[in-house]
């Protein structure tokens, strides 16, 4: 079962994706501040983060560069932006900063963003 941080800090979105996610077979996490990701990512192994942009203490994109930046993290974590903001400016950023996707949140249904995260994953199939 693969093991995804959901880093959101919206309970009411955080738990339509858990749910939608965990009904999926995957294990979800969900951190909802910038510190507490880090600190997840620095203690546990995920096999892909969603990370929001828009976040408590640090914002989604000083994450992405800190976990890009620092020995301490897995340098072959898909990290794959989860926000709202996704014009090409930020998009073009989020790439740059090393993140491995970027899935709109107005442009994805809850189905349509398990998919992706499957996509991410390289398997078309979850078992639960």
């Amino acid at each position: 079962m693969a093991k995804i941080l959901l880093v959101e800090d919206d309970e009411f979105i955080a738990e339509i994706y858990k749910k939608k996610l965990g009904d999926s077979g995957f294990e979800v996490v969900n951190a909802k501040t910038g510190h507490e990701a880090l600190k997840f990512m620095a203690e546990t192994p995920f096999d892909l983060v969603l990370l929001d942009m828009v976040l408590p203490e640090l914002s989604g994109m000083e994450v992405l560069r800190e976990v890009r930046g620092k020995p301490e993290y897995d340098k072959l974590l898909k990290i794959v932006i989860f926000s709202n903001l996704s014009g090409p400016e930020e998009q073009e950023e989020a790439k740059k900063a090393g993140a491995s996707g970027f899935i709109s949140k107005t442009d994805f249904t809850p189905s349509q963003v398990v998919e992706e995260v499957k996509r991410y994953l390289g398997s078309s199939t979850v078992t639960p």
